[in-house]
């Protein structure tokens, strides 16, 4: 297991539901999605099968360096950035757990496959890492790095709830640092065991 934190940095960042020529093109260009009942459908660059994750109004929209918007719920934005002027914040750096396909599986991870519907398939390079996150199912590279922005634990030291995404790799060494390494017992690479709830932030 990998403790990043975030480059610190000034980001431009859009307001679902506010007016924005930026979200104005998104949408027309077809990588954003306005549905019927007032949500967003976000095509990121781990949208599988047509299908992109569902964002809200009040919700924030980034674009990667390979110009795929993704979304970052209002909670999650609110928490780690400070507003500086119009669309331009700058982030508040914290340190958050991550981890890599050639590492042992930690028990954070486990917990993923037990329970947030994780599958690393290890027969697929493409197609390495799926889990329901954002309303749909999303797919990411072996190569790509999973991100934990979030690890409630027990009295036990257990984990208990976690939110996190995948990060592809370029985007990863583009706006995070790896400032520690963690040596974990390796633990069983499992399927997953079963389906439960979809990540609540980006």
């Amino acid at each position: 297991m990998k403790v990043i934190k975030k480059k610190g940095k000034t980001v431009t960042a859009y307001m679902l539901g506010s007016d924005s020529e930026a979200l104005r093109e998104l949408i027309e260009s077809g990588r954003i999605i306005k549905k019927d009942d007032g949500s967003y459908e976000v095509m990121s660059q781990e949208s599988v099968n047509g299908q992109g994750q569902i964002a809200y109004s009040g919700d924030y929209i980034k674009v990667d360096s390979s110009g795929y918007p993704y979304p970052n719920s209002a909670e999650y934005f609110n928490e780690n950035h400070r507003h500086i002027s119009g669309d331009e914040y700058e982030t508040l750096p914290k340190p958050l757990l991550a981890w890599t396909a050639d590492e042992p599986v930690s028990e954070e991870v486990g917990f993923l496959i037990a329970a947030k519907g994780l599958v690393l398939d290890e027969s697929s390079d493409d197609k390495f890492f799926t889990a329901p996150l954002w309303g749909a199912i999303e797919s990411s590279p072996r190569d790509s790095v999973l991100v934990f922005y979030s690890v409630e634990k027990n009295e036990r030291g257990e984990t208990v709830d976690a939110d996190f995404n995948f990060v592809a790799r370029t985007e990863f060494d583009r706006t995070y640092n790896v400032i520690e390494e963690r040596t974990v017992k390796a633990r069983r690479r499992t399927k997953r065991l079963k389906q439960n709830s979809v990540s609540k932030k980006p």
